[in-house]
């Protein structure tokens, strides 16, 4: 999954850098959650996600077509806030050794 997604992510004219960070499917494969890091401000982010979400029907048929599996997970996307978070304890390390 997180190839076919990628590939299809390649194609879109995102407004913003994204990479997908993590996929994890179900033991069912019925549902996949791909998260994605998008480099820009929180307004950024919001737009690619919208963006994200109004592709996923056409990304979803077409994954439907390519693999030949009984069940093809449905797909959600979320945005991965890891690197801000670590940026923020980063920052706030770098404070407690200044002073």
């Amino acid at each position: 999954m997180h190839h076919e997604v990628g590939e299809y992510l390649l194609q879109l004219e995102l407004p913003a850098l994204t990479t997908i960070s993590k996929v994890e499917v179900t033991p069912d494969l019925k549902f996949c959650k791909v998260w994605v890091t998008v480099l820009g401000d929180m307004a950024l982010q919001k737009q690619v996600l919208s963006q994200l979400l109004e592709y996923r029907r056409d990304m979803q048929s077409g994954i439907n077509r390519k693999l030949k599996m009984q069940f093809v997970p449905r797909i959600s996307f979320l945005i991965d806030h890891g690197e801000e978070y670590a940026d923020h304890i980063n920052q706030l390390l770098k404070k407690t050794n200044e002073s």
